[in-house]
């Protein structure tokens, strides 16, 4: 192994540990996801100790935050505010496929509890942080720099799925939408080297699917009522959803950026 590697695989060995003291606290029941704060307190340990092993690996080798899009400077928030705002329309995407295959009809969900959306997001946030920052941070940089940005992406998104295969998420489920929402997680990145434009687009992803009823719970504002036979459409919708999300990663990849002050000569 040469030197190279060793802060690289360091890095995934200290993620791994993370990961591991996360899934310990996710299954601890005062502190599990039916616990009194619905699983805040594991994701907020994993954010922070993300945080801590990310900025251990870019001081050892020497990277500055801004390698990452979180430098001084680097519009942040706006950033940020973009991320929701195109997560969100990806969201709204997917809920239309889910109605047009399905026929389903929405209405305001009686049993809807603010303090579940609201507790929802704060752990889709740090969950989402923690995720960024394993899988499309300082990790995805390095790899980039060996491999090029589709086969990081490609990578990546595999060890995402993975992980949320062994959350116990149907496997058709994971390949269809876990997998190639990883796709345009990791292509966002690789276009703008912006963890918070990525993390944004990915909390809204998941926050939005809470909200729309995408995920039926407390937390909808919307309720579905699904016609007969809907339930034999779901590998449709998956296929659609995938099919939307391999288009989009694809087409940050690859389609061309206008250098700043060129302009077409005719």
């Amino acid at each position: 192994m040469t030197t190279s590697w060793k802060h690289p695989l360091l890095f995934v060995l200290g993620a791994v540990g993370c990961v591991l003291l996360y899934l310990f606290l996710l299954n601890f029941p005062p502190t599990s996801l039916r616990g009194p704060t619905a699983g805040l307190f594991p994701v907020i340990v994993l954010a922070t100790t993300t945080s801590w092993l990310t900025s251990r690996a870019l001081r050892s080798d020497g990277l500055p935050w801004s390698t990452l899009g979180l430098g001084a400077g680097q519009r942040k928030t706006a950033r940020f505010a973009h991320g929701l705002m195109a997560g969100a329309i990806l969201a709204g995407l997917w809920m239309v496929m889910v109605t047009v295959a399905t026929g389903a009809s929405w209405r305001p969900n009686p049993t809807f509890d603010v303090s579940a959306l609201v507790l929802a997001s704060l752990f889709h946030f740090f969950n989402n942080v923690g995720e960024e920052l394993v899988y499309r941070g300082y990790l995805f940089v390095r790899l980039t720099a060996c491999w090029g940005a589709p086969a990081t992406v490609v990578a990546t998104s595999g060890a995402f799925a993975l992980l949320h295969l062994q959350a116990g998420i149907p496997w058709l489920s994971v390949l269809a939408a876990v997998l190639t929402a990883g796709l345009v997680f990791g292509a966002i990145f690789a276009r703008w080297r912006s963890l918070p434009l990525t993390l944004g687009f990915h909390v809204a992803t998941n926050v939005a699917q809470d909200a729309f009823g995408l995920r039926p719970g407390a937390a909808s504002l919307l309720q579905a009522t699904y016609s007969a036979g809907a339930a034999d459409k779901d590998i449709f919708i998956l296929a659609g959803i995938a099919l939307l999300n391999v288009l989009l990663a694809t087409g940050l990849l690859f389609w061309p950026r206008r250098q700043p002050g060129v302009t077409d000569r005719r």
